[in-house]
């Protein structure tokens, strides 16, 4: 088993942090904690947040971002005037704990670090762009996307899209893209979108514009079915869905969307998208994919049931001649 020192100390460490929330947190927010950690038992109180971004090569915002995250977790909390305090786990120390504890009780052990203002600089905005130039540019570029100068919180939300996620610019301006053909360019949004790329493992520009060319296929739908049937008004959610469905799953094009609309008027006097979509689940599971195809099925279907219909008919007659001969048999 590996021991780590600082001077001259080990930094006591719980099995409970590995197995609990050192799985589930961001590898730099980890670093920060240990960091901040080790410095509170080689006895330096005051550390800022500025020092720790510097020693770990990272932005003040990740250190204030880590810290927040900690709180959340309940491992540290703040006790006013900057200072932060870690907090003891709950998990029971084993027996060789105990007495390691015991005997380091002679050193004097602080718990706790400065923790700056959340509130960002312009200081840690040209850093990051120092350190990135590519940001800068993005930036601009993203300025453009969403029609808007940026916040300084919307900026830093790019920088961790760029560095704790690990995107490229292109990536990130596919992002916002797809957030703003959905019309959705809330950040907080556009955050979520963002963590959920990272969790699926959305990394590559290729992945993302595959993405953005289906959600761009089914709002350019959207408009579509919107002038067939009339409306006005934006499709519900459920109502979107359907045109997904339609166009992402059964690759259906718009003639083929216009002529199952059609049927359905005619069928139901009124637009159903619940009915257009057993119409074109039903093309789609027979491997209709053109209009001429649908033209020939009912083409096709009339022959079909008069042949249906003509066995029948001859059918019946054969039963009734055996009828007949069997009774007069018995004759």
């Amino acid at each position: 088993m590996a021991s780590f020192f600082h001077a001259n100390k080990s930094v006591p460490l719980p099995m409970e942090f590995i197995n609990k929330y050192m799985i589930n947190a961001n590898a730099t927010y980890v670093k920060v904690y240990l960091y901040g950690l080790a410095k509170c038992y080689e006895g330096e109180e005051d550390v800022s947040n500025a020092q720790i971004a510097d020693a770990l090569d990272i932005l003040e915002t990740d250190v204030s971002k880590a810290w927040r995250y900690w709180k959340k977790v309940g491992l540290v909390h703040s006790e006013g005037r900057g200072v932060l305090v870690f907090d003891a786990m709950s998990e029971a120390p084993s027996k060789e704990a105990a007495e390691k504890e015991s005997v380091e009780k002679t050193a004097v052990k602080p718990q706790s670090v400065k923790e700056n203002s959340d509130k960002d600089s312009m200081k840690e905005i040209s850093k990051a762009m120092g350190i990135n130039p590519k940001m800068k540019e993005t930036v601009s570029l993203a300025e453009q996307l969403l029609k808007k100068t940026l916040s300084r919180r919307e900026i830093n939300s790019l920088y961790t899209f760029m560095q704790e996620y690990s995107m490229t610019q292109e990536i990130v301006l596919v992002l916002l893209e797809y957030c703003v053909t959905i019309d959705k360019t809330n950040f907080s949004y556009i955050e979520k979108v963002a963590e959920g790329w990272k969790d699926q493992g959305i990394n590559t520009i290729e992945e993302a514009t595959k993405i953005l060319n289906r959600v761009m296929k089914e709002a350019r739908m959207q408009k579509k079915c919107r002038k067939m049937f009339g409306l006005e008004r934006e499709f519900s959610q459920t109502e979107t869905n359907y045109i997904a469905r339609w166009v992402s799953e059964f690759s259906m094009s718009e003639p083929m969307i216009r002529n199952a609309y059609e049927k359905t008027v005619k069928n139901t006097g009124k637009v159903s998208m619940p009915y257009m979509n057993t119409i074109l689940k039903s093309w789609f599971e027979k491997g209709i994919k053109t209009v001429s195809q649908i033209a020939e099925k009912e083409k096709a279907a009339p022959q079909k049931e008069k042949s249906r219909s003509t066995g029948y008919q001859l059918d019946d007659m054969a039963a009734i001649e055996r009828k007949l001969r069997l009774e007069k048999q018995k004759k």
